[in-house]
């Protein structure tokens, strides 16, 4: 009798591992390929939380530092292109001038030099082309040779040549040679329009082609700020945006600026490169060399901005799992951007309405 009890306990026993082991195996989560099942009784499915995908206006933004510049162009150094002495000043610091406008007086005797070649030239040049006009009309009448007027034309083109060059010369320093005359001094002028921001003349001093700016004139009304931009940034920018730019000397005022220029040389220690953002100065509140942030906004557009838990990991790759059914799901890989702590945004792999796992996605993978 005790034999048989100890077997029917046996028995028992076997049978109830046997069904625990077949409820185990029911409940377990299959993989085939991307594609992962969950059956009806699994615990799991109570640990899944889904969300519908939507379409919503989303502008991507980061800060970043600047440097304030002036913009190209719009600043000149005014150096004495000859040597020589400083005679008069015509400007004063701050003063507002036009292109053209005669810096300051300088006696050179270089310029005199200059100005004898230049003359001297115009002269010889006037005297053969005189020559060459008379050498074909004489040679249209039969009196002169061939030769004589060959030679006469070739001095006449050397002549001019040489006359051009002069006025080059004198062109390339900005010197009007219409009223140009013998031994006045060099008036040195301003090639931009603008306001005199350093002036360093001194009435009486000898200074040298190759010194330091005497005068720098800059128009300030627009200024460029250059920004310096990180690689994982590069897909939130494009030339036109506006940007906030501020100052620390009024870190509550917000001056606008537009994006000019994006570079095209990456830096490759700092992986960033220069973009160009133009403000406009009326106001002077950015000044040449201040450092300032600048708050890159983009344009509005239609994005999917899902909850970063959304984001499963794969090695290098990124992927969400997306609920066919109840209990199935398919892996999809994603390209994706942080938005912030919270939130992500999918650049591809998703469509508007589909449903994806935000929550519990981990537990699909045990």
């Amino acid at each position: 009798m005790k034999s048989f009890f100890m077997l029917a306990s046996l028995c028992l026993l076997v049978s109830a591992c046997g069904q625990k082991e077949s409820t185990q195996e029911g409940s377990r989560i299959q993989h085939n390929g991307d594609t992962i099942t969950v059956p009806d009784n699994s615990s799991v499915l109570g640990q899944i939380v889904v969300q519908k995908t939507q379409l919503r206006e989303f502008s991507s933004e980061f800060r970043t530092v600047g440097t304030v510049r002036p913009v190209s162009g719009k600043l000149a150094e005014i150096v004495p292109p000859f040597a020589g002495r400083i005679v008069k000043s015509f400007v004063r610091l701050g003063q507002k001038i036009n292109a053209g406008t005669p810096v300051f007086e300088l006696g050179s005797s270089e310029f005199y030099e200059a100005t004898k070649s230049y003359f001297s030239a115009q002269s010889a040049n006037g005297i053969a082309q005189i020559n060459y006009n008379r050498q074909k009309e004489l040679a249209a009448n039969g009196v002169a040779s061939q030769k004589e007027l060959e030679q006469a034309k070739n001095e006449a083109l050397i002549a001019n040549q040489e006359f051009e060059q002069a006025q080059a010369t004198l062109n390339i320093f900005n010197i009007d040679v219409s009223s140009l005359q013998m031994g006045q001094p060099l008036k040195v002028i301003s090639p931009i329009s603008g306001e005199v921001v350093q002036n360093n003349i001194t009435i009486g001093s000898y200074v040298k082609e190759d010194s330091e700016a005497l005068a720098v004139v800059a128009d300030l009304s627009e200024v460029w700020v250059v920004a310096r931009v990180k690689e994982k940034y590069f897909g939130a920018i494009k030339q036109g945006d506006q940007v906030e730019v501020f100052v620390d000397a009024q870190p509550n005022k917000t001056i606008w600026g537009t994006i000019y220029y994006i570079g095209e040389m990456l830096d490759e220690e700092t992986r960033s490169l220069d973009v160009i953002v133009r403000c406009n100065n009326t106001d002077k509140d950015l000044k040449l060399g201040m450092f300032c942030v600048v708050h890159f906004l983009s344009s509005p557009k239609e994005s999917i901005i899902l909850p970063s838990t959304v984001i499963m990991k794969e090695e290098d790759r990124d992927y969400v799992l997306i609920e066919l059914s109840k209990g199935k799901y398919l892996r999809r890989y994603i390209e994706s951007e942080s938005v912030n702590v919270e939130e992500t945004r999918i650049l591809s792999g998703l469509r508007e309405g589909e449903t994806v796992v935000v929550k519990g996605g981990i537990y699909l993978n045990l």
